[in-house]
């Protein structure tokens, strides 16, 4: 066992409470008997625990000719093991919030938890019982089967995935990652159980596994229930590793790719050494400089030669791969940005890669270590970075690598490994004919006719969960002014690290604040400012704010990220650059010209027709929203328009900005006064309320989404409710019931009872004079018709009968356990309040929805859904192929 507090692993506090010092180091090692790695890290920054368990295989430890083995067996981890049926897991999910997931990725597979520390025994004795063994029953895998089916068929029915799926199968032939991990119908129709067991008690074992706990947590403690639950299950012999195989140099060959996107993309990509290599950090440096919009592949997009380029690495243990890509617009000679591309990259070859970018990309990958401490899911992240992927103790190391880097190991990576003869070549051609996928589909099992089975109760060590949990509080900030120009600061001191973010929020309404005419002039503004000032341009803006290793984000909504001594210098740059635009004629000119040929191929595009025609028939013909930039209202806006619309919505009294971290209410105002202070603003204030709508006929509408074989299907309808209101939270609570997450009524019956789809749920968003309630899934079009029926059934019975009173305890225990989860970073709190206050509604909003929550009873939820809601009024929208 090991313990210490390192860079990522310091002593933390409580959102609005003073750095309090804690007994015990923060970050506790252990390895138990079994081969069971433990890693637990303390940060009390919010009462939430993260769990992954991450199993070291994944597709690549499957076969070719049955890729998504793991993928499957990921699945049926949430079916049931051997002490717990489906139904129990499911309610034991749903009681601890729903926040369950797992991911297959190539080479591990990470199942993932966010509970409240109350619940994390439960938690880990579950993880516990599908590490011994899960039920793998026949009728479970079939309708899991359909499910995954569905997924699969979603993916093969993008353009663009498919796309990706060719350039990665090219670029890693010969090796595991050339797989479709994901796996392919015919391989999951010969798939049954026996295989599954065998994947499972092959590589699910303690000494195959690493657990890392991230939260709210006393470490000791928490061990001593790791090792309860886990210590007994045996080691395995794990299956021998492959022996490595010679993979030939990648040889030089251009691919093509048809693709409905507005745009065009080239790609050049290189298989390069995996996360495991030595070289690593040197690669992840490398990508940043080159990435580096001060760079030459920077300024093909800022200087119009392209619409986008970028520069990435990303790695598995074995390969990874380096990719150059440029975006071009619909309708463009991809030769010439394919030329532009392989010109930059050899001057980079040539000449190296200039020591100020890699410089700026060490000290941006070192800072902004300190910011993932902000955040429980980046604090997590990090870790797993480190521990699975990297191959490292702690977080620290990789920090230590990336210091490490030097100007010329850059160099001679670049020289070594983006060679022009090896070098893989993709375009993606927008068209607009699309041949679908040629994969036999079968559409997933049919419905099964089960009986009702009444809930067995849960096991005594789940009981925990049912019991109703306190009503979470949420702190007041610390400041909360109205400063002399009328713009709102807000201020939460956090001293958990020495660091400050910004978040600010201009509130802008592009629909009724663009004159007619002018569509576009809105993004037109915000995508000038970061090309600088009158006296600094944007080369010399982004190299001040990355001399200080910070981050700034310009526009309506704008912020920061600074280390605390940094602070002042980077809200400076910022206020400067965000206030006092130059708004140059031949900037202006490129980026207008940039937006007009982008727009021009957004317009052509059939995911832009599907979403007018649904905009189109649920809102009057002249709602605003239905107001669009078109090339000509783009290519019409002039130095002056732009400067008008600054001047008339970039001010003050619309502004909302919160401070957050290392510093103190006084000094946080002092500070805004003296960079934010002086902006004025003239006349009166916008008006930027939507006009309430009227209820819509009933609109039917199918669009042929060409190229694909499954159908995404939109069931939409207006609400009567307003924001902020308890029947809106107490309509939340049933929409939590009705379809929201793992174990809502619409996921388990269209999903864990027939595998029908993948995925599915229901949505409510409300604003001042508007509501809307929306259900989204994919299925096969053969079956969207039972879906849609199943679907009515269950909003008629939400609407005619209570919710069952267990059922809205478990959802309504969850729902409160999860609601300081919101909390879970800095960054997360600062863009909660800027919008609570944007949008009008006080910021003790959240103690108010936890009152509408507590309040809500079996019969309130069915007396506002029969009032508010209109099953047969839905209206459907299909896109995709009609049914056979």
């Amino acid at each position: 066992m090991r313990i210490g507090a390192g860079l990522l692993a310091c002593a933390v506090s409580g959102v609005g409470h003073a750095a309090t010092p804690v007994d015990e180091a923060a970050v506790l090692h252990d390895t138990l008997p079994n081969g069971l790695r433990v890693v637990i890290v303390r940060d009390a920054l919010t009462p939430m625990v993260a769990t992954r368990l991450v199993y070291l295989a994944g597709s690549a430890q499957a076969s070719a000719d049955f890729p998504g083995t793991a993928h499957a067996v990921e699945h049926m981890m949430f079916r049931g093991t051997r002490d717990l049926d489906a139904n129990q897991l499911n309610r034991i999910i749903q009681a601890t919030g729903g926040m369950a997931n797992a991911m297959t990725g190539v080479d591990y597979t990470q199942y993932l938890f966010n509970v409240a520390p109350a619940d994390l025994g439960v938690i880990l004795r579950v993880e516990a019982d599908r590490m011994r063994g899960i039920a793998l029953d026949p009728d479970q895998w079939a309708r899991e089967r359909g499910a995954i089916e569905q997924e699969v068929s979603a993916d093969r029915s993008s353009p663009g995935y498919r796309a990706a799926e060719q350039f990665n199968a090219a670029l890693f032939a010969g090796t595991p990652y050339a797989w479709r991990g994901v796996g392919t119908r015919e391989s999951f129709d010969a798939t049954d159980i026996g295989r599954l067991k065998q994947f499972h008690d092959a590589w699910y074992a303690p000494n195959n596994a690493v657990l890392l706990i991230v939260g709210d947590v006393e470490p000791h403690a928490t061990l001593a229930m790791v090792r309860a639950d886990f210590a007994d299950i045996p080691r395995r012999t794990l299956p021998r590793p492959a022996g490595a195989t010679a993979v030939p140099p990648l040889a030089a060959r251009t691919l093509s790719a048809s693709t409905d996107s507005g745009v065009g993309t080239v790609q050049i990509g290189w298989r390069v050494p995996g996360l495991r290599n030595p070289d690593t950090a040197t690669r992840l440096i490398l990508a940043d400089a080159i990435n580096n919009r001060r760079g030459a592949l920077g300024r093909l997009s800022v200087e119009g030669r392209g619409l986008g380029a970028f520069f990435s690495y990303s790695g598995r243990h074995d390969w990874g791969q380096a990719v150059a890509t440029i975006r071009f617009p619909r309708g463009g000679d991809p030769a010439r940005y394919l030329a532009d591309l392989q010109a930059v990259l050899a001057d980079f070859r040539a000449h190296g890669v200039p020591p100020a970018l890699v410089e700026a990309a060490k000290r941006a990958r070192v800072k902004n270590a300190a910011f993932d401490r902000n955040s429980i899911p980046g604090l997590t992240q990090t870790w797993l970075t480190a521990l699975v992927e990297r191959g490292v103790s702690d977080p620290d190391e990789l920090v230590r690598q990336y210091a490490a880097v030097t100007p010329a190991a850059v160099d001679a990576l670049v020289k070594r490994e983006l060679m022009p003869e090896q070098a893989l070549i993709q375009v993606d051609l927008p068209t607009d004919h699309i041949a679908p996928a040629h994969d036999s589909g079968f559409g997933g099992a049919e419905s099964f006719g089960d009986k009702p089975v009444p809930d067995a109760p849960l096991p005594e060590w789940a009981q925990p969960v049912l019991a109703a949990p306190p009503a979470p509080h949420f702190a007041p900030p610390s400041a909360d002014w109205i400063l002399p120009n009328g713009l709102r600061l807000i201020v939460r001191p956090v001293h958990q690290t020495h660091t400050i973010l910004l978040r600010g929020r201009i509130h802008e309404n592009t629909d009724l604040e663009e004159p007619p005419g002018q569509e576009g002039v809105g993004r037109l503004t915000a995508g000038l400012l970061p090309f600088g000032t009158a006296t600094r341009d944007r080369i010399a803006t982004e190299a001040a704010v990355e001399d200080l290793g910070s981050r700034a984000d310009l526009g309506a909504s704008f912020g920061l990220a600074a280390q605390t001594a940094d602070f002042g210098a980077t809200l400076a740059l910022l206020a400067d650059t965000e206030l006092h635009p130059a708004f140059r004629e031949g900037d202006l000119a490129i980026m207008r010209d940039k937006f007009v040929r982008a727009q021009r191929g957004f317009l052509q595009t059939p995911g832009h027709a599907f979403s007018r025609a649904i905009r189109s028939a649920l809102v009057p013909k002249d709602d605003p929203t239905l107001r669009e930039a078109t090339p000509e209202t783009i290519g019409r806006l002039t130095r002056d328009d732009v400067v008008a619309y600054f001047r008339r919505v970039y001010r003050p009294d619309m502004t909302v900005i919160e401070i957050i971290g290392d510093i103190e209410p006084q000094a946080a105002r002092a500070a805004v006064l003296s960079t934010f202070g002086g902006w004025t603003a003239e006349g009166p204030k916008p008006d930027v309320t939507a006009p309430p709508i009227p209820d819509p006929p009933v609109a039917n509408i199918r669009m042929d989404g060409e190229g694909r074989t499954q159908d995404r299907v939109f069931l939409m309808q207006t609400l009567a409710l307003r924001q902020g209101t308890a029947e809106t939270t107490t309509f939340d609570l049933g929409n939590a019931v009705l379809g929201r997450g793992f174990s809502s009524r619409l996921f388990q019956a269209l999903r864990g009872s027939t595998g029908y789809v993948y995925t599915v749920g229901s949505t409510v968003s409300t604003d001042k004079t508007r509501g809307m309630f929306s259900i989204t899934l994919g299925a096969d079009p053969a079956k969207v018709p039972r879906v849609k029926a199943e679907i009515l059934s269950i909003l008629d019975d939400m609407c005619h009968r209570p919710v069952g009173a267990d059922e809205l305890g478990r959802v309504r225990a969850g729902y409160l356990r999860t609601m300081p989860f919101a909390d879970a970073s800095l960054d997360a709190i600062a863009l909660r309040d800027v919008g609570l206050a944007t949008r009008g509604l006080p910021l003790d909003q959240p103690d108010r929805n936890i009152a509408a929550v507590q309040a809500a009873t079996p019969e309130r939820v069915r007396d506002l859904f029969a009032r508010t809601l209109r099953p047969r009024d839905l209206s459907t929208f299909i896109y995709g192929p009609a049914p056979p």
